[in-house]
């Protein structure tokens, strides 16, 4: 239930931030058990901020004010359109798309669409793999930060010209 309710988040491109209450009762052995549970069931969302806290002793309550502003802020975090450019291509520099029926797609620029959340769309020579296009945005996250937010990676492929 947990996982659906942080899915619907994401759908509807919102910051997200994960409390986890009660963590004052938690004992060590039982620790590392839910670390690796959140590991495996929450891999979707490792860019979102994780907070343990215990609302009862108010154990860490302000570092998830803290979380919640870095969230906010990555969602309307804009990235100026040539440093994008420069970062896609140092991308595609160290790590090309791989051949695709005998033809390798590149991206010629991109461009950052809109906030909240982050939109970007790549305008490329033809279509790129899920998996490169993962590849991509989590290259854009380490670059420009974006915790606590998705965000939504676009492909534009050119048009073949008509003679």
């Amino acid at each position: 239930q947990d996982t659906r309710v942080i899915q619907m988040v994401v759908d509807a491109g919102r910051g997200l931030v994960l409390a986890y209450n009660k963590w004052d009762l938690v004992d060590d052995e039982r620790r590392r058990y839910l670390e690796r549970e959140f590991e495996i069931d929450l891999v979707q969302v490792q860019w979102a901020p994780r907070v343990n806290v215990s609302a009862k002793t108010r154990w860490h309550v302000d570092r998830l004010a803290r979380a919640l502003d870095t969230s906010l802020a990555s969602w309307e975090q804009r990235v100026p359109t040539s440093r994008l450019n420069a970062v896609l291509a140092e991308i595609v520099a160290a790590h090309p798309h791989p051949l695709r029926g005998g033809k390798q797609p590149r991206i010629l620029f991109g461009t950052q669409a809109a906030t909240r959340p982050p939109r970007f769309v790549l305008f490329t020579t033809g279509f790129l793999e899920a998996g490169y296009r993962r590849f991509v945005e989590r290259r854009l996250r380490e670059e420009f930060g974006f915790a606590g937010t998705p965000i939504e990676v676009s492909v534009r492929p050119r048009e073949k010209r008509r003679r």
